[in-house]
């Protein structure tokens, strides 16, 4: 099992910038114990990386990329990869830890494992047979493609992550893990079973 021993290796990238259609305002901005569901999220990240940056809406201390709104993720994801790297902030051989920011209940040991992960590949977690493409380790070759994808038109995630080196891992594959924590606040229905979720143990672990 894999354990939280410094922050290396991947940059974060954490992804504020959804309209909440379907939540009917900011979910983003919603507070479970004090803190927003951004917050929490990148709370997550900056415990795994040893440098993490918004693309969204502000919402969050990290350090922000701007002009990454209105366009989707994937082009957020490539915006934030060319903005950084001409900054020397992200390597070109560097792969990044790709978060959405309406994932509140996930944990630093879950990302640990993904920032971990031996190789330099992709690796994109699977629950319920859904791959998790923004709670996945970006190598620095879908970095790439999410750039020439964006360029060409195309805007669906998973396109950037359909490599041959990609790894899929799905939940069975990784120990004391709750596919609870992929849950996303997509609805106020998803968001109070997070707040119930975070109030009682995950997986047998506080979720503190």
């Amino acid at each position: 099992m894999f354990q939280i021993t410094s922050r290396s290796g991947c940059v974060g990238i954490l992804l504020t910038g959804g309209a909440s259609k379907r939540f009917g305002n900011d979910k983003l901005a919603q507070r479970i114990d004090g803190l927003s569901v951004a917050e929490l999220a990148a709370r997550s990240l900056s415990a795994v990386c040893e440098s993490s940056y918004e693309a969204g809406n502000s919402l969050t201390d990290l350090p922000q990329i701007p002009g990454t709104l209105g366009q989707g993720p994937l082009a957020a994801i490539a915006h934030a990869v060319s903005f950084l790297r001409q900054r020397a902030l992200l390597d070109i051989s560097q792969c990044a830890i790709v978060l959405a920011g309406d994932v509140p209940l996930i944990q630093p040991s879950t990302l640990a494992i993904l920032n971990n992960w031996p190789g330099s590949s992709s690796v994109v977690p699977v629950v319920d047979g859904e791959g998790q493409y923004l709670a996945a380790r970006w190598s620095a070759e879908s970095l790439d493609k999410s750039k020439y994808l964006v360029s060409t038109g195309v805007r669906k995630v998973r396109e950037a992550l359909i490599l041959p080196s990609t790894q899929w891992l799905t939940i069975e594959m990784w120990e004391n893990m709750s596919h609870l924590e992929f849950l996303d606040v997509d609805t106020p229905e998803d968001f109070s079973r997070a707040i119930d979720t975070r109030r009682t143990n995950l997986d047998g672990r506080a979720t503190g």
